[in-house]
């Protein structure tokens, strides 16, 4: 694996009731999570040495947070940061636990806001939703969290609910969970199975290897699918997006494999 380009800094407050520290990124042209929830953090810079290092840099800089090096608790695996056009970003999580939530400086020129975000909201079903984001036009839906001003979603969202146990992203099973819940949903609304899953080479795609796919006879209910789905849910976590359209499901799980299931004429 290649070495990360990024890291971030997870802050946690100790105690019964621990809280997880996020800013809301201020917004900027060419910005990928321009406006988004986030956790503190950023790129690798020669000056830093190493990326513990350039965690610790961003979250002085950015909230106004200044921790020493042997505060850190553990170093989480890289994770993959995804964008809309360009290389995916390789990030590496440090978590830190502190006594108690610290007050934030924000530098106006990285952050708008910051939060200390109370874990069991992180760990309740009934905070998860999916939902349509103002960065991707279109009847797609992605996992996220309500919070002021703008979703919890993407990244951070993903990193969170890895972190914690509720997506793992090994477990390839749950997404195929969440798209046979949705076909029993699509066929209980008056279409009928024409094909069930099966694999097929993935072309012409973005993804790679195979798709697992299925086909029903008759227009997909794609108003009710996304009404049904858009229900706060322990599922909700369990996938990356969900494209919802009269002709199509496009459904992506955590290890980003994809699902399709296919209205057939």
């Amino acid at each position: 694996m290649a070495d990360p380009d990024a890291a971030v800094a997870i802050v946690r407050t100790s105690g019964p009731d621990p809280a997880i520290l996020l800013m809301r990124r201020a917004e900027r042209a060419g910005d990928p999570w321009s406006g988004h929830w986030s956790l503190p953090g950023g790129r690798w810079e020669k000056s830093d040495g190493d990326l513990l290092t350039t965690a610790l840099r961003e979250l002085q800089e950015e909230c106004g947070i200044r921790l020493r090096r042997e505060q850190v608790n553990v170093s989480l695996p890289p994770a993959v940061a995804r964008r809309h056009t360009g290389r995916f970003l390789l990030v590496a999580p440090y978590v830190f636990d502190i006594d108690g939530e610290l007050p934030t400086v924000l530098d106006a020129r990285e952050a708008t806001g910051a939060l200390w975000m109370p874990q069991h909201t992180l760990l309740d079903p009934g905070q998860h939703r999916l939902q349509q984001v103002p960065e991707v036009p279109g009847p797609t839906l992605f996992p996220a969290i309500a919070l002021p001003g703008a979703p919890l979603w993407g990244f951070t969202y993903r990193l969170l609910s890895d972190w914690l146990g509720m997506a793992p992203r090994e477990n390839r099973e749950a997404g195929f969970d969440v798209a046979q819940k949705i076909l029993d949903f699509v066929l209980s609304r008056g279409t009928v199975l024409r094909r069930d899953w099966h694999s097929v080479e993935a072309k012409n795609r973005k993804s790679s290897g195979t798709v697992r796919t299925a086909a029903v006879s008759g227009m997909i209910p794609a108003r009710e699918v996304m009404e049904h789905f858009s229900a706060p849910g322990a599922y909700v976590a369990l996938v990356n997006r969900i494209e919802i359209r009269p002709d199509f499901i496009r459904i992506t799980g955590l290890a980003f494999e994809e699902y399709l299931i296919e209205a057939c004429s």
